[in-house]
């Protein structure tokens, strides 16, 4: 199991991460802490993936369409599919046609019971948002480790679990992270 730092952050491999999928070693998720992230505050959880560009968002769109237990896509564009529109048409006419300037998509992908959406505001960064509601236990937790996984691999970027009020107030610490580099996921 992970180890704890020098800067108390305790590090948990790849494997520690996805050991719980299967049920094979639940025991490997760094319960009851690890749950306390997701506190009810009356606010969102947000993974981020900071300084990305069109190319990243839909490549990670696009990989989690493939590795999640479902995804759905709400649009308001007519020209496209309105169940499965090509992720790239999306970003298109989001970001680069008259009539995707007022609106924006919002893309979901579950894993297990917790579903992850987003919203694109910024090309600059991915951003996820997560209800703290529908973490109710270790498997909640697993979810949602596997999906900052899956999303920093993707977009071979460090990816962050955040507050959603960090937006708001840049002092508030990184709940979680996974850097696909080290191939570490930390906690605070």
């Amino acid at each position: 199991m992970g180890e704890t730092n020098a800067r108390k952050r305790v590090e948990l491999t790849h494997e520690d991460v996805h050991a719980g999928e299967h049920g094979t070693r639940t025991r490997c998720l760094p319960e009851p802490w690890m749950c306390d992230v997701f506190y009810l505050d009356g606010s969102l959880r947000d993974i981020r993936v900071l300084d990305t560009t069109r190319v990243e968002w839909i490549a990670v769109l696009e990989h989690l369409r493939v590795v999640a237990d479902e995804t759905k896509v709400e649009h308001p564009y007519p020209r496209l599919d309105p169940v499965r529109p090509a992720v790239a048409d999306l970003f298109r006419i989001w970001a680069d046609e008259p009539e995707g300037q007022e609106d924006s998509f919002c893309f979901r992908a579950r894993f297990g019971a917790v579903w992850f959406s987003a919203w694109p505001a910024f090309e600059e960064e991915i951003e996820f948002s997560v209800w703290p509601e529908d973490v109710l236990d270790g498997a909640g937790v697993a979810a949602v480790l596997r999906f900052l996984v899956e999303v920093a691999t993707t977009s071979q970027r460090r990816a962050l679990l955040t507050a959603e009020v960090v937006l708001y107030d840049p002092e508030m610490p990184t709940l979680i992270s996974h850097d696909p580099a080290t191939g570490l996921t930390s906690h605070i």
